[in-house]
């Protein structure tokens, strides 16, 4: 493994695969997605491999990740590998810009508010940290003494990079971006290369082509849903109301009562009950001098900025310019709920991005534990000249344990209270017999909360609830509580998509149990029905890609969180009769040995007895 920059003494056999498969594929300038379970290695199977060839060939990786923690092990095996072959590598590591600045208050501030505030300090010379960085549009000579710093200290993380950038009273984040000039790998969220305003601004800062860009997609399940996520905008009467007031103490009279007209305009078009409806062209049709009114709030959003930091004004004319965007691949709604209503533009269609940045980069690499089926990732995200490969799980059989209870649903039609008591129950009995903690995951807040009102009464162990809306910090608390109860045992009660369900690691004696309560389908509103009809004409899957899919994925995510290691045992209980059922559980990974089993309560207890 020597030509694939491998720094370790073993190669496991499926992660030896994996390598060759990555090797052929960037070496070749061809694209593979990769579905490779937990514990595999894929970090280094992938950056190895890319690295080597990036080396050969003056191109530049860019690994591309969500996570923090998978940040901090990029740099690690880039360490390793720096370690054992005597290289010299210069790492970039990006997370969001907010998160890089120095500027107080701005870590309160939503992604556009942040944008449009760090633009108009630059644009008006307000912020000492941005023009202390470059001198004529060359790096300072604080700015290169950084780069210096960092340089030697390389493969350096985003907190070293901030540490020292912070220290000499430079902007981080256009210091990195000058380091990423001279870089090797780029380690970033995805919005650095699918979102194309962040991406040719960072390409030009660090004089970066995406012909030459190896891209390492980590995670890869998460990017059909971010990159709608970025393409989508929405503007709510709240924020209408404040530009408003915003207009009228700005003394804009005209803009003031265009703005009015406006919200008489979106409350015409308000749904009577509470329920979603799709829109035309309607919203745009209703207001005179459209164009004109959204450049005129953009031009008095830029006034407002100089004395504040965000713009009311400018988040109505940022949603204006987006409105006027394409109708195929996009829906518009309205909703209405207690307190406002609000208009969203939804993208259906997330290769609209990431088609042409995967057709045009060198080699994409795009690799995750759950990434099944691989041909409708390569559908969603346009890929092409792709191969998808399955790879086998590395953990032993013997440690994990994978039940189908098919006693209770989590159907619609048959939830209430009698339903609630029986999963309850079982539940109870689950956790009761689990010599450590667990884990359960319900589709929703409000189905939790209702089995909850039962299970407390039947539960012997501490119970923790997982709330919506949970802060980093607050999550981090609530998880650190969670573990110190791995000898007497606790059970969380979380959500599928809430703060749990993917992303932490509770490895070796910190979570013994996960139980999946019911399937974690999405809510079928307008927005799902639009996704499942787009699907079915481009692809003739819309069920499957726009509903059934996206919540086996989720279910995967969910159980993975209890294997972490090799030497990790635990037991993963499917509680849902759907779950026995030939289309869901065909799936799953065989290796997993999914089965519904009558006497599921001795098993259990016999399984934690063998260990």
């Amino acid at each position: 493994m020597q030509n694939a920059f491998f720094p370790y003494e073993n190669v496991r056999e499926e992660q030896g695969k994996l390598i060759v498969d990555v090797m052929d594929a960037v070496s070749s300038g061809k694209n593979l997605i990769a579905h490779a379970p937990t514990g595999l290695g894929k970090t280094i199977a992938a950056l190895g491999p890319c690295l080597k060839v990036a080396v050969e060939k003056k191109k530049t990786v860019f690994f591309l990740t969500s996570r923090h923690t998978q940040h901090m092990l990029a740099i690690r095996t880039l360490r390793d590998i720096k370690e054992k072959f005597g290289l010299k590598i210069i790492c970039c590591d990006l997370i969001g810009k907010k998160w890089m600045c120095s500027q107080n208050g701005v870590e309160d501030m939503n992604s556009r508010e942040f944008n449009e505030y760090c633009k108009s300090l630059r644009n008006d010379n307000l912020c000492d940290f941005y023009t202390k960085t470059k001198d004529n549009g060359k790096p300072s000579f604080e700015a290169k003494s950084a780069m210096e710093e960092l340089i030697q200290l390389m493969p350096a993380d985003t907190e070293k990079i901030n540490e020292v950038c912070r220290l000499k009273k430079i902007c981080p984040y256009e210091t990195a971006s000058m380091i990423g000039k001279d870089s090797d790998v780029v380690i970033a969220d995805y919005s650095y290369i699918f979102n194309e305003k962040i991406r040719e601004s960072f390409f030009r800062r660090a004089g970066k082509k995406i012909e030459d860009a190896i891209l390492i997609i980590d995670e890869g399940h998460n990017l059909p849903e971010r990159c709608r996520e970025m393409m989508s905008e929405r503007l709510s009467t709240y924020v209408l109301e404040r530009a408003i007031l915003e207009a009228l103490d700005s003394g804009n009279e005209q803009l003031h009562k265009s703005l009015l007209g406006m919200k008489k305009c979106l409350e015409k078009l308000a749904p009577e009950s509470d329920e979603d409806f799709i829109l035309k062209g309607e919203f745009m049709k209703g207001i005179e001098n459209y164009d004109d009114l959204a450049n005129g709030l953009g031009i008095a959003a830029e006034k407002v900025r100089e004395i504040k930091r965000t713009s009311f004004m400018g988040s109505v004319s940022s949603f204006m310019e987006a409105w006027k965007g394409e109708d195929y691949g996009f829906c518009r709604t309205i909703t209405k709920n207690e307190h406002s209503l609000i208009l969203q533009y939804k993208c259906l269609d997330p290769s609209i991005i990431t088609k042409p940045v995967i057709s045009n980069a060198f080699s994409t690499i795009m690799m995750s534990g759950t990434l099944t089926p691989g041909e409708m990732y390569s559908d969603l995200l346009g890929f092409k000249d792709c191969k998808i490969k399955e790879y086998n799980d590395p953990f032993s059989q013997r440690n994990r344990l994978c039940l189908v209870i098919d006693e209770v649903t989590t159907k619609y039609t048959a939830r209430g209270n009698e339903q609630y008591r029986k999963i309850a129950l079982l539940l109870s009995k689950i956790v009761n017999n689990v010599p450590g903690n667990s884990i359960a995951f319900f589709p929703s807040y409000e189905l939790r909360n209702n089995v909850h009102r039962y299970f407390e009464p039947l539960c012997r162990k501490t119970i923790f609830t997982e709330m919506p809306g949970l802060s980093k910090e607050e999550k981090k608390v609530l998880l650190e509580k969670f573990k110190k109860y791995k000898d007497t045992g606790a059970i969380m009660l979380g959500v599928a998509k809430g703060s749990f369900g993917e992303g932490i690691d509770l490895p070796g004696e910190l979570l013994k149990c996960v139980i999946v309560v019911g399937v974690p389908l999405s809510k079928p509103d307008l927005e799902t029905k639009e996704l499942i009809s787009y699907y079915q004409e481009r692809f003739g899957e819309g069920m499957n890609y726009g509903y059934f899919y996206p919540a086996i994925t989720r279910t995967m995510q969910n159980a993975g969180r209890c294997i972490r290691t090799e030497t990790d045992r635990g037991v993963i209980v499917f509680m849902d009769s759907r779950y026995a059922w030939e289309n869901y559980a065909k799936c799953f990974p065989k290796e997993w040995g999914m089965r519904v089993n009558m006497n599921w309560e001795s098993e259990i207890k016999g399984f934690f007895k063998q260990g």
